[in-house]
């Protein structure tokens, strides 16, 4: 039997067994539990509860493109190589923590977003906009 996947905003997640302390991309939360605790998007690896995967209000990464009309007020994020001095996570994406002792990840020098080398290019063209208010 095939696992289901659930399509969103050109996402397809699927249910996932996390591993390690994750973050939900959407609303921030801890996802925690037995088994298979949340919902992973098989293209962008963006991770969610899975009471939240059908909110997910940005495009999966792949769906964005930059001669998209409708992503022309969209500012790219400025990412520099941050050493972390305290645990950090990946912020709106996979949810993972950035692990190492010095230039762990990514961090946004317009908005503060950290992320993981491997997840930069998945991160959606959203700089400057408040993503906890999706309605």
């Amino acid at each position: 039997m095939c696992p289901k996947t659930h399509k969103v905003n050109g996402h397809k997640f699927m249910a996932t067994c996390l591993r390690q302390p994750t973050f939900c991309s959407h609303c921030r939360g801890f996802i925690w539990g037995i088994g298979k605790q949340g919902y992973q998007c098989q293209v962008c690896a963006c991770v969610v509860h899975k009471r939240c995967h059908e909110m997910v209000p940005s495009k999966c990464a792949t769906m964005s493109s930059v001669d998209d009309p409708q992503n022309s007020s969209l500012h790219s994020h400025q990412f520099g190589v941050h050493t972390y001095m305290f645990p950090a996570y990946c912020n709106l994406h996979c949810g993972s923590m950035l692990y190492g002792l010095m230039r762990q990840g990514l961090k946004c020098s317009a908005c503060h977003l950290n992320v993981h080398k491997r997840c930069e290019k998945n991160v959606a063209k959203n700089c400057g906009i408040d993503t906890t208010l999706s309605s």
